[in-house]
């Protein structure tokens, strides 16, 4: 099978709506496939350890011969492949979205699914210096940045189906001056 006709990576900090993002645009463009890294993580056991928080530490090599090689076998005209450690790999041939979000929006969420108050504010700082957004960009070629909420789905799907769109960074240090205010942090 020749590659599909685009791939398409999505990628942002933990909590930021990667997955839900990648699901419903899938389903609104319709001939797309999507796969989720950090299932294949732990279906294909491409793991070396667990860390202190419980993430499962990625072999990064081997995961990209895997997705490179699923995007190669599918039939569908788009390959939708999300994941936060896919802004730190180069998959071929890939335009790379990253999905932001407000961190109040990504506190909240964090929280619900039990992150160790060390790790939010490790996924705070992340996505507020737009970790993800410049790793991204030193890995593709094309790279473009989505804040998560109403439209997004919809300029996103856009996007894939060819639409031209300003590059464009999106910027949230304000918003950590603000939130370290707010929550007492100290460093």
């Amino acid at each position: 099978m020749t590659e599909p006709m685009k791939v398409i990576v999505i990628t942002g900090t933990p909590a930021s709506g990667k997955t839900t993002m990648a699901d419903k645009v899938a389903k609104r463009i319709g001939d797309a496939e999507v796969i989720h890294a950090n299932d294949v993580v732990r279906s294909k056991r491409l793991f070396t350890a667990y860390a202190r928080d419980g993430a499962m530490l990625a072999q990064m090599g081997r995961l990209k011969k895997e997705l490179e090689k699923r995007i190669r076998s599918s039939k569908k005209g788009v390959v939708i492949v999300e994941g936060h450690i896919l802004c730190d790999m180069k998959i071929r041939n890939a335009m790379a979205i990253v999905v932001r979000e407000h961190l109040r929006v990504l506190e909240r969420r964090m929280e619900r699914r039990g992150y160790a108050a060390s790790k939010i504010k490790e996924n705070i700082i992340s996505e507020a210096i737009d970790y993800c957004g410049i790793s991204a960009q030193e890995n593709y070629g094309k790279v473009f940045e989505i804040m998560n909420g109403k439209g997004a789905v919809a300029e996103v799907a856009s996007l894939v189906k060819g639409m031209k769109m300003t590059r464009r960074g999106i910027e949230m240090l304000h918003e950590l001056m603000e939130f370290t205010k707010r929550s007492g942090w100290n460093s």
